[in-house]
């Protein structure tokens, strides 16, 4: 008797061995997917950044970037150094600044070695400016959410014979990014007042499962289903790091930034509060060119910033106090300037389009 279940128990598995065959892959699942350009939600925010930071004539920097280290206690989680994420669209979009590569360890040989023979102008040229920073912190499922539904059926006048069953799961987690950023002067290591920023970023890990069963006498079968999204830790840091480098320059370079990306972030009021300082103690010319350089934003082409409201540039005002329903309609107070700065529109900026 045991031979003879030990002899089917082997039939049954040369029958099954069969009967399942094993799975193939199709030629486009074998197949590797092009690459694709990363295009991030600030590529274009950066090329119209640019064309800001020359319309308000602002000077060009030599510019470095440092370690952005891995500040977090989750070494492995996040990488270890993300300046890439810095340089690239420094590199693609912004003409008005000139990078400089910074390898110290590269540098120091060379200066140390022969190099300096070969490049006599690396010991001249020096970055004025220095962006810094790192990755402040990494909080992985902070917030954790779960919802379950379930339905149970049973048919066959009360006695179980039969059993309808489905199921609802769902699962939500939430994790946060923090960086930070600021510029110092390389010449004297000083970090400039007001030109640093503290931003963070949410990713979330969502899973369902959807389940649907039918029993008789408790026999059955069932299917269940599940998917995960897992937004990418590394995605995110690019974008926040993209996002805090263009208020980073913004407040910087003292432009507004704001309305370089779309949908457009709220109005800097640390860069609006700086405007507005140096407009109130400005004399009148220097207050005439301040205004002269708003203008354009607003869509007017023929504006010659030279310290001279034509009587066509307070036309011009005139219609943008009209347009955009400013509280008050003196030229040279605070809060007209304020008003004027803070209200630059997006659809209207004709001249900074791509």
């Amino acid at each position: 008797m045991r031979n003879r279940v030990v002899l089917l128990s082997i039939l049954l598995s040369i029958f099954f061995s069969g009967c399942v065959r094993q799975p193939k892959f199709t030629e486009d699942e074998k197949k590797i997917g092009a690459p694709i350009n990363n295009i991030t939600y600030y590529s274009d925010a950066f090329k119209k950044l640019d064309k800001l930071i020359k319309k308000f004539n602002r000077p060009t920097y030599r510019f470095q970037v440092k370690t952005i280290e891995n500040l977090t206690s989750s070494k492995e989680i996040l990488p270890v150094d993300s300046k890439a994420f810095i340089k690239t669209p420094i590199i693609l979009h912004m003409k008005s600044m000139q990078l400089m590569a910074y390898e110290p360890i590269f540098n120091h040989y060379e200066t140390q070695t022969t190099g300096h023979l070969y490049f006599p102008y690396m010991r001249k040229i020096m970055p004025q400016l220095v962006i810094n920073g790192g990755i402040t912190q990494f909080d992985k499922g902070i917030i954790s959410e779960t919802s379950n539904l379930d339905i149970d059926a049973e048919f066959g006048s009360g006695r179980g014979e039969s059993d309808l069953r489905a199921d609802r799961d769902r699962s939500n987690s939430l994790s946060q990014i923090a960086l930070d950023l600021s510029v110092f002067r390389y010449k004297d290591r000083i970090y400039l007042p007001g030109v640093a920023t503290k931003n963070k970023i949410e990713i979330r890990r969502i899973r369902k499962k959807n389940r649907l069963g039918f029993f008789l006498n408790g026999s059955g079968m069932g299917e269940s289903k599940y998917s995960t999204l897992q937004q990418s830790k590394d995605e995110a840091l690019r974008i926040l790091t993209e996002y805090s480098l263009l208020q980073l320059l913004g407040r910087l370079y003292e432009v507004p930034y704001w309305t370089c990306t779309t949908p457009a972030m709220k109005p800097d009021e640390l860069v609006v509060e700086s405007k507005v300082e140096r407009f109130t103690t400005a004399k009148v010319k220097s207050k005439q060119q301040l205004i002269e350089q708003l203008i354009p934003l607003y869509g007017y082409k023929t504006v010659r910033v030279d310290g001279n409201l034509s009587a066509e540039e307070q036309k011009m005002l005139v219609e943008i106090i009209k347009k955009y329903d400013f509280s008050t309609k003196k030229v040279f107070s605070e809060e007209f300037y304020k008003q004027l700065y803070r209200n630059a529109p997006i659809d209207d900026k004709i001249s900074l389009k791509s």
